[in-house]
């Protein structure tokens, strides 16, 4: 089975740079495949996730076909731009997910939809479950 969240927000950022800038700034263990372009990215992003090959689904989905699958969902506003991180069932592709979501989140004055629980989660939310996750796997 695999899990998605989704990051809602009116910017993009411009580079993986950009996005690795962020997730340093948030103090995560990840470092992501410089060498993708972002803006026509599709597909799985390699990740280092503490030194180990990881890495999650990643497209740049319609935001409105977002909002109206999940139509009962109050998304605080008319969003621009939709990320989209999908794994399966390695809990260190959805750390990983979890911790490039909540930076681009950070980054982008967005916010964090997690369907499969039916939750919206500000930045600082989703990094605090990246690191309850993180903590629980890795024993950090």
């Amino acid at each position: 089975m695999s899990m998605e969240i989704h990051v809602l927000s009116n910017l993009a950022l411009p580079s993986v740079e950009a996005w690795q800038d962020a997730i340093e700034a948030d103090g995560f263990n990840l470092k992501l495949d410089e060498s993708t372009d972002i803006a026509t990215h599709k597909g799985f992003l390699p990740a280092l996730l503490h030194n180990q090959q990881s890495g999650f689904e990643c497209f740049h989905d319609d935001v409105n076909d977002l909002m109206t699958t999940y139509e009962d969902v109050d998304f605080a506003q008319d969003w621009k731009r939709v990320l989209s991180f999908r794994w399966g069932s390695l809990a260190h592709e959805g750390i990983a997910a979890f911790m490039a979501a909540a930076a681009y989140a950070k980054a982008t004055g967005g916010v964090v939809y997690e369907p499969q629980e039916g939750i919206m989660m500000t930045p600082p939310q989703c990094r605090e479950a990246a690191l309850r996750w993180e903590k629980a796997e890795f024993k950090t």
